[in-house]
């Protein structure tokens, strides 16, 4: 933009025997600062849904993953049973529809997600939780990878709770790493998954893991044992 005013100053002072030249260049300096310059549109800021705490769930943490169809999905930190949900909001007319999937239990299931959701090449969606899995990490649990179908037959309820499967139980060992945090899983095209944890591996600095379909079953390996030093650790 600077480089265009010089060289239309630059004619200006060139062109100085007709008032009509000089009133051209600047017409024409005007229409490209038109071209140039894109317009600001104004952002209209709409409440899409309000968390209640209840089973709508409540603390969502993180971002929220969208599907072809415009539909958007997320889990929360708390609400539900006291462990968070996951949700789908829905387009309705005007509005926005929220629809709780999954409830986390705690205990053996998962329990508080801060991160989000990732579509999985099945369609199925797939997500970590903080806690829970069983009794390790001061009693409630390292964590979990979690994938969630919708149910096999066309539901006939307003409100259709999808099937959880744990892939992945966080247990703090040395092989293994422990409260998964923030972000959301990642797909390969080999349908391979990726993530970090917070804690656990061979430093207790966490880890960058990959979980592989394996006989029906997920199997871990441990990419990277973060030290606490140069490369930082607990992520």
């Amino acid at each position: 933009m600077r480089r265009i005013k010089e060289v239309v100053m630059s004619i200006q002072t060139q062109w100085t025997g007709s008032v009509s030249t000089v009133a051209l260049v600047s017409v024409f300096f005007a229409a490209l600062m038109t071209i140039a310059i894109p317009a600001v549109h104004a952002q209209t800021y709409s409440v899409l849904h309000t968390f209640t705490g209840g089973m709508d769930g409540s603390s969502p943490y993180a971002g929220l993953t969208k599907d072809a169809a415009g539909n958007f999905y997320g889990a929360t930190y708390l609400g539900g049973h006291g462990n968070g949900v996951v949700f789908k909001l829905t387009r309705t007319g005007s509005g926005w529809v929220l629809t709780t999937l999954y409830a986390f239990q705690g205990g053996e299931d998962g329990s508080e997600a801060d991160g989000g959701v990732t579509i999985g090449p099945d369609g199925a969606l797939y997500g970590t939780t903080y806690s829970g899995g069983g009794n390790g990490c001061f009693g409630g649990g390292c964590g979990i990878v979690y994938r969630i179908t919708p149910p096999a037959t066309a539901c006939r309820s307003v409100s259709c709770p999808w099937t959880e499967t744990v892939l992945h139980r966080f247990g703090l060992a040395d092989e293994d790493g422990a409260l998964p945090v923030y972000g959301s899983p990642l797909f390969d095209r080999a349908g391979n998954l990726y993530g970090t944890t917070k804690g656990g591996g061979a430093f207790g600095e966490g880890t960058v893991y990959e979980l592989t379909p394996s006989s029906g079953g997920w199997t871990e390996n441990i990419l990277w044992n973060f030290t606490g030093g140069n490369d930082y650790g607990s992520v």
